[in-house]
């Protein structure tokens, strides 16, 4: 398989940018600015899903008492932003984009993410363009581990999930890319190291170690 057959899709937070390592920067700030600490264990455990698997604001407001979850994820996420834009791509991230799109791969990005999460870091690393489609928790019913961002992304990539090669850097994005049909490739951070990676296809220590020739070796016995 070639070209428009196959798709490559990745996961954006952990994956594309390094942004669960500045969250956790960010919510340690905001706990400690009132006396309190991030349990760490549960933020590590979230990583790769959404804010109803463990809300640090919510969990913040309910041990202060004093001040409203919504206003406490106003100061975080104002936070973030001012420290977002001081960030690049995660090594490997725009080799990798680059050598797909000189292959005439199909590209995508399939996040469980909001999309104002998401698009403006794209652009801001001037890589929107790059790809052909970017799904996020608005688009479906049922974000990761469910199987329906990547499911999404390959009908609106024109592909069959099985001639997707997913990147996932947490154990619930691998559950959803195997759970829709994709070769999965786990490339985890130093967050989410501890998780269980073992239904994933390849696991690599960085972005920037995958050999886009592995791709005449993947095939859709493989998945």
């Amino acid at each position: 398989m070639s070209g428009r057959d196959r798709a490559l899709v990745f996961d954006f937070d952990g994956l594309i940018a390094d942004t669960e390592v500045l969250w956790l920067a960010v919510l340690r700030e905001l706990y400690r600015s009132f006396s309190q600490e991030l349990p760490h264990t549960r933020y590590v455990e979230s990583i790769g899903g959404t804010l109803h698997d463990f809300d640090p604001f919510e969990d913040l407001a309910a041990r202060c008492g004093t001040v409203s979850a919504a206003e406490l994820e106003q100061r975080g996420e104002s936070l973030y932003r001012n420290w977002m834009a001081y960030e690049a791509p995660l090594p490997g991230v725009r080799r990798l984009v680059a050598d797909a799109k000189r292959r005439g791969l199909a590209l995508g990005v399939a996040s469980s993410s909001r999309r104002t999460s998401v698009l403006p870091h794209l652009q801001q690393f001037g890589l929107r363009d790059a790809f052909d489609v970017v799904v996020t928790m608005e688009d479906v019913s049922r974000t990761k581990p469910a199987p329906d961002l990547y499911l999404l992304a390959a009908r609106q990539l024109g592909v069959d999930p099985s001639a997707v090669v997913a990147f996932e850097d947490s154990s619930r994005g691998v559950q959803a890319a195997k759970a829709a049909g994709a070769f999965c490739v786990a490339v985890p951070h130093i967050l989410s190291r501890s998780h269980d990676f073992t239904a994933a296809d390849r696991r690599l220590d960085s972005l920037s170690l995958f050999d886009m020739d592995d791709l005449s070796v993947i095939t859709p016995d493989d998945v």
